[in-house]
């Protein structure tokens, strides 16, 4: 089955290598041009255990620890499945498994969603020939392709929301709640993560819980954190000098070497140039180690409005007082310094603006 992602690259779990308690026994069938299969366990997202296929065949056994995600793969075929001391046997060639009722409901989700993502394959398949038509139709092509995988991925999300809802009884969150968390606002994270939830002390939430902690620093209502960093001239500068002074601040936090930070920046500019004038400011936090690059970053980007950094990249205390795991990040505060939304990108800052200033 082909996906996205695949299931060891999405869902980042940290199950201890200790507590082997559970036998496990795997087999299954797959097709005639398969010469290998493979066992991959996390935290980390690497084969450890293959099997040669015999007549097309497979088999694996052994112990790990109760409720293990174990994920079997031949390449482009992913399943996973609970280490819940059931036999599991699957067969790739006819898309079906038997197993535990829990593994079975499991891998019914997962064959949806694997017909899910190979539809978005298709389309993504298409915009790469797309990108080389540089005519008017060729342009508008591209921005159909553009739109439309933007609405896969989000149905894609949002079935794997369903199914999470849906099983809040059991431990099938703890496969898709690990891989989407990072996508989900504060509100949303908490309410997934109730600690009577079968999944609650899963090893796969760990990073969940983690990030639920860090956007609570970040979370609307709360008073912005001042910091003391020095400016592209070497000055030390408090972000107090600029927020809970009666204007709308945006607290910006990039680096020069993030792609997706450059990527979004023409868009911050852009909100900057359009609402500056009715007193909105930016202040940029780089998690820059290189002053450098930093400074020539802020020149190439047109970032006209204040930027300070400590220069410790990801040790930077901005990370560690809003809760920063991942840029770019940001957030928007009143002019009490009071934080109203964060991690607004694209049109969601532009439409937040509006709503602010009306226009």
């Amino acid at each position: 089955m082909k996906k996205i992602l695949s299931i060891a690259a999405m869902t980042l779990c940290m199950l201890p290598a200790a507590a082997q308690d559970t036998a496990y026994k795997i087999t299954g069938t797959v097709p005639a041009d398969v010469k290998k299969v493979y066992l991959a366990t996390f935290p980390q997202g690497m084969a450890v255990d293959s099997a040669v296929v015999n007549a097309g065949k497979f088999e694996f056994d052994g112990t790990r620890q109760k409720n293990d995600i174990m994920v079997i793969s031949t390449g482009n075929y992913f399943v996973p499945v609970f280490n819940d001391g059931s036999p599991v046997d699957i067969n790739a060639v006819t898309k079906t498994m038997t197993g535990s009722e829990l593994n079975k409901k499991l891998y019914a989700y997962d064959t949806e969603l694997t017909a899910m993502g190979e539809k978005v394959n298709r389309v993504v398949t298409e915009y790469r020939s797309a990108v080389t038509d540089t005519t008017a139709a060729g342009k508008n092509r591209i921005k159909e392709l553009e739109a439309e995988l933007e609405n896969m991925q989000n149905d894609y999300i949002g079935k794997q929301l369903d199914i999470i809802k849906a099983n809040t009884d059991n431990l099938i969150p703890a496969v898709y709640l690990g891989q989407i968390y990072y996508m989900l606002d504060y509100n949303e994270l908490k309410g997934l993560l109730a600690e009577s939830a079968p999944y609650y002390n899963h090893p796969a939430m760990t990073n969940a819980k983690r990030q639920l902690k860090a956007l609570e620093k970040r979370m609307p209502g709360k008073m912005f954190t001042d910091l003391t960093m020095n400016d592209t001239g070497g000055n030390a500068r408090k972000l107090s000098e600029w927020c809970g002074k009666g204007n709308y601040v945006l607290i910006d936090f990039w680096a020069s070497w993030c792609g997706p930070c450059r990527q979004e920046m023409p868009n911050v500019v852009a909100n900057y140039e359009k609402y500056h004038s009715k007193g909105f400011e930016i202040v940029g936090v780089s998690f820059d180690n290189n002053g450098e690059a930093w400074k020539n970053a802020i020149k190439t980007l047109n970032m006209n409005w204040p930027n300070i950094s400590d220069l410790k990249g990801w040790k930077s205390e901005g990370a560690a007082a809003y809760g920063i795991n991942s840029i770019p990040s940001n957030v928007l505060l009143d002019g009490e310094g009071k934080i109203v939304a964060a991690d607004l990108r694209g049109n969601g800052l532009g439409a937040k603006l509006k709503e602010i200033y009306g226009f």
